[in-house]
């Protein structure tokens, strides 16, 4: 391994760990913020950084997973076990955003007020504090990496901030207005279930190996029209894409020329397929090679 690779490798590595470390402390925290405020807004926030700790974990656990070349076993490598786990986070946190929801309301219903409102406030701004901390960390691995995973670990941290500065809002409002707590406790939980849904339809896509998506998938004809009009191959069918945690997994037909020889052909798929890892990183392609002409079962034709 070169050092510049064994580099990202360390600097990525440093980041999941910290990530990991920084939503541990925190849930800690408003852990113990929620048992002295008996506050459902910070109760909200907690179960959110519950959210924040396992995504760490599982962005750790993929990172590792990553590393790992494929075996005879896994041929198609072991990424699909990020799916599996963010499905099954998916589930867990839709389920508490409603028990959360369900708790505001009864604290409404009784009239619940907050106490040591202000321990409270001052927890979660040593909450923002480190969370920004870890962004800013994030920002310096995201310039030297490019990483995607880093990248979704940094937008889900940055929307956390304005959560906590909600709980503070709510704690201070809380004091005069006694339905503040619940009411906040509310959004809180609608913006939790959005998160958990949005991971959940993600994995779920992942596990039913759906197509890649419109913009992704002009993207990857761009790349194959490209090489139809230097007169290279002729057309593409059965193109079929799907993913598995954070690979790319490509395949299709293409047509090349009558008469040309096994040698060339062999070139222009060479040069097809590092366009595509170019523009997918950490994909799989596989590309099968027909001559002009050659009448087969074609399951899907693309306008190349």
């Amino acid at each position: 391994m070169n050092e510049k690779l064994l580099k990202t490798h360390k600097l990525l590595k440093a980041a999941t760990y910290m990530s990991v470390t920084t939503a541990g402390i925190i849930l800690l925290m408003k852990i113990y913020a929620w048992a002295l405020t008996d506050s459902v807004s910070v109760l909200a926030s907690l179960a959110d950084s519950s959210l924040d700790i396992t995504s760490s974990l599982i962005n750790m656990l993929a990172l590792r997973y990553a590393l790992i070349p494929a075996d005879n076993n896994h041929r198609f490598g072991h990424e699909k076990i990020q799916d599996l786990a963010v499905f099954g986070q998916g589930i867990f946190f839709i389920l508490s955003s409603f028990a959360i929801l369900y708790s505001a309301i009864v604290h409404a219903k009784n009239g619940a007020t907050v106490s040591n409102g202000e321990i409270g406030t001052i927890i979660m701004v040593i909450s923002i504090i480190l969370t920004l901390i870890l962004v800013s960390f994030q920002t310096y691995v995201l310039k030297k990496t490019n990483s995607n995973l880093v990248k979704a670990d940094k937008l889900h941290y940055i929307s956390d901030l304005f959560a906590n500065i909600a709980v503070i809002v709510s704690l201070y409002l809380s004091e005069t207005y006694w339905f503040m707590d619940s009411l906040f406790a509310s959004l809180i939980a609608l913006y939790l279930f959005h998160g958990a849904y949005e991971i959940l339809m993600l994995s779920l896509r992942n596990l039913l190996d759906e197509e890649f998506n419109d913009e992704e998938k002009a993207k990857l004809i761009k790349i194959l029209s490209k090489y139809k009009k230097l007169g290279q191959i002729v057309s593409v069918h059965d193109l079929k894409t799907r993913k598995a945690g954070n690979k790319h997994f490509i395949q299709f037909h293409q047509e090349m020329k009558e008469g040309i020889s096994l040698l060339d052909a062999h070139e222009i798929s060479e040069n097809i397929e590092a366009d595509i890892v170019k523009a997918f990183p950490d994909s799989e392609v596989i590309i099968h090679q027909d001559p002009e002409g050659v009448e087969e079962d074609i399951m899907f034709k693309e306008k190349i």
